[in-house]
Formats: C-alpha cells, structure tokens, sequence
C-alpha cells in the first residue's frame, strides 16, 4: 500500500505541477490499480489468516476436545478400572467374609450339635441309670414282697399246721372221749347172759382191751368164748390188714 502512493505520487507529481488534469488521470491510472490491488489482497490476506486461524483455532479446539474426550475416556476407563477393581475386591471381601461366616455358623452347628449329642448322651445315661435303679428298687421291692410273702406264707402254714395240730388233737381228744364213754357204755352193761351178736361182740372186746381188761373178763361181758375173744386180742394189737383199729367206729 505504501509502494502504490509512492508510485501514485510520483506518476502524478509532474502533471500535477503543470496543471494537466489529463495527465494526472492517465498517469494516477497505473499507481491506483496497484494501490487496489494491494488493499485488496491485503484483506485477501487478513480473510484467508482469519480464515486460517479460524481453522487452526477450530482444529485447536478438536484436537483439545479430542484430547479432552480422550482425557475423559482414559479417566472413564481408569474409574471404571478402578470401579470394577474395588468392585470385585468388594466381591472378593464379601466372599471371604461370606465364607467366614458360614464357617463360623458350621463351626456352631457342629459345636451345637456336639453339645446336643452330650446332652443326649447325659440324658440317656441318666435314664438308664434311673431305670436301673428304678429296677433294683423294683427288684428290692419284688424281693422283699417275695419274702413278706414267703413269710407271710409260712406263718399261714404254721398257723394252720397248728390250727390242724390243735384241732386233730380237740378231734383226737373228742373221739377218745366219745370212745371212752361208748367203751363206759359197753362196759357198764356188765356180764352177758347170752351170746351177743358178732359185731356187738368185737365192740365190748375192743372197749376190754383199751381199758386193760383180762380176756375172761371180756368173755363174761360180750358171752363168747375165751379163745374167740383171746383171737380178738391178738387181732387188736395191731392193725387189722395195714389200718389201725378204731375203737369208736367198732363200737358202732
């Protein structure tokens, strides 16, 4: 620009002084059209540099958002990353204390059952011991009824052997006395006049024997003869085909 007014002044400067309008034109022709030109491609050149640094200054700002959105998806990525690592340490931890606390609970459920199975052990022990000594009292309790028993049975047995003793003899007692008073009745008939019949016979010579009467005597009293009633004696003093004589009954 400063080229061309130069050239300008210079064209015009000599028609200029000699008062040629003409020449002034003609010669001002040239440095104009080079003083346009130069303007003009001097805001060429601002548009084309503000054009370029436009571009620069958008590409600075793609590069920038590139770098930026690759800034961003390497900081995603790392907390991502770093997500997923405190995620799956958070896994890992939850894991562990997952399976501590399962084996703590096994370790209680053994124990439990451990203590269960004592327990039971102690209460089955408990109970056989009660049923042991529930049965040897039982057994004592049996052992003593037995002999209370036995005891009770013995003193039944005396009390009835000697009931039976007692009344055998009041028995025994009572039948001598009868027969005593049956062989007094015999007896006190006195002697036979005639001779008497069989059976009333043997009962006076069984009542003469018992009360030690002489076989005569006994001959007088029932009218046999001495020697049938001397048979009778021998008869009498012992029994008769294994069965004592019953004086009682003979009386009869």
């Amino acid at each position: 620009w400063m080229t061309g007014c130069m050239t300008l002044a210079l064209n015009v400067a000599d028609s200029a002084l000699k008062n040629d309008l003409v020449g002034v034109a003609v010669h001002a022709v040239a440095p104009l059209l080079l003083i346009v030109t130069a303007e003009t491609g001097l805001a060429y050149r601002r548009a084309i540099t503000a054009a370029v640094v436009a571009l620069e200054a958008k590409q600075q700002a793609e590069r920038e958002a590139r770098e930026r959105a690759a800034t961003e998806r390497r900081d995603e990525a790392a907390r991502r990353a770093r997500e997923e690592r405190e995620h799956a340490a958070a896994l890992a931890r939850e894991q562990r204390e997952h399976e501590a606390r399962m084996a703590r609970e096994q370790t209680e459920r053994e124990a439990a059952a451990r203590r269960e199975e004592r327990e039971r052990e102690q209460a089955r022990e408990e109970a056989e011991r009660e049923q042991r000594e529930r049965s040897e009292r039982e057994r004592e309790q049996r052992e003593r009824d037995r002999e209370r028993r036995e005891r009770e049975a013995a003193e039944r047995a005396e009390r009835e052997r000697a009931e039976r003793a007692e009344r055998e003899r009041r028995e025994q007692a009572e039948r001598e006395e009868r027969a005593a008073r049956e062989r007094a009745a015999l007896l006190s008939a006195g002697p036979a006049t005639d001779k008497l019949p069989e059976d009333d016979a043997r009962a006076i010579v069984a009542a003469a024997r018992a009360e030690g009467l002489s076989v005569r005597t006994a001959a007088e009293l029932c009218g046999w003869s001495v020697g049938w009633v001397s048979t009778r004696y021998a008869e009498l003093r012992g029994p008769v085909n294994g069965v004592p004589v019953d004086l009682a009954g003979t009386s009869h």
